[in-house]
């Protein structure tokens, strides 16, 4: 698994400003950036240099990773709300998702080596600005575009839910790689639940082995509502109470293992073996969701 690639996929588009939810969702991003930093900062050096969840990353670059993104965001929040949503000064899109993947896997490895250790310190104080400015955000703020190296431009508001999101998947990137026990934060939960839909449907991508026609698949959740995922041969599409009638596959678990499957951090056969995952139905269907859900 690629680190940008699981992480940061397209939000889902919000068109409504609920300045309470916003609020809390800012208050998530800032329990999520202190508790990982505390966790960062009683990290040894040889911890930080382990291998993480993510392929391509060690420790160390998935938290140079969030660091140059907080910067990033900063950045394009600051002149989307002056009405600059245009590439910054420089920037040369690749030709492709993949090719943009691998690029910044590789630019984020220099970024977190380039900052020695500095990093950790480095991490704190991007969050602490990143959170001053949010809280500077209010009313129609929230709609300005602001510029997105994968979609062009999002909103301030889109932004916020995806921070979460990032730094939620990363977070369990790090802390997995030294505890095996380790789950997604239980106050982005939540977040996740709503943006999983969008992320499957991005993160679609069949290859050769496309499905010959249209697989239902549920998740049974039993700590929230279930959510229903359809997959065909020309895309995906999820979303609670979708399916009406039979399913092919339902799949009972709570909705941290329901996320670390939709973003391709499941050991899918250990879950399994272990009770933490029960699919009733057509068999090898769960085996296969996995396959076709690779990102890009």
């Amino acid at each position: 698994m690629m680190g940008e690639d699981r992480g940061e996929g397209e939000p889902p588009t919000m068109t409504t400003i609920d300045e309470t939810a916003i609020r809390n969702e800012v208050a998530v991003i800032g329990a999520l950036a202190r508790g990982l930093h505390e966790f960062l900062a009683g990290l040894s050096g040889d911890e930080l240099n382990a291998q993480s969840a993510c392929d391509a990353w060690t420790v160390r670059d998935v938290a140079g990773h969030l660091t140059n993104r907080a910067e990033r965001q900063i950045a394009s929040m600051t002149r989307g709300r002056t009405g600059d949503s245009d590439p910054p000064a420089g920037f040369s899109p690749p030709a492709d998702m993949m090719a943009m993947s691998a690029a910044n896997a590789d630019a984020d490895i220099e970024y977190a080596q380039s900052l020695g250790d500095a990093l950790v310190p480095t991490f704190e104080q991007r969050y602490r600005e990143l959170h001053r400015l949010l809280d500077g955000f209010s009313g129609d703020d929230w709609r300005c575009a602001c510029w997105h190296p994968r979609r062009g431009t999002m909103t301030a508001r889109e932004y916020v839910s995806q921070r979460i999101q990032e730094l939620a998947v990363h977070d369990w990137d790090i802390r997995s790689a030294l505890d095996a026990n380790a789950g997604l934060h239980p106050d982005a939960i939540p977040v996740l639940l709503g943006m999983s839909a969008h992320w499957l449907r991005a993160a679609y991508n069949p290859g050769e082995a496309p499905p010959a026609g249209e697989v239902r698949y549920r998740f049974a959740l039993t700590d929230a509502e279930a959510m229903d995922v359809l997959v065909g041969p020309d895309g995906a599409r999820a979303g609670a109470g979708l399916h009406q009638g039979e399913v092919d596959l339902t799949v009972e678990c709570d909705a941290n293992t329901y996320l670390l499957l939709a973003y391709g951090r499941l050991d899918l056969d250990a879950a399994v073996a272990s009770g933490r995952l029960r699919a009733v139905g057509t068999h090898g269907l769960l085996q296969q969701f996995a396959r076709w859900m690779v990102g890009f």
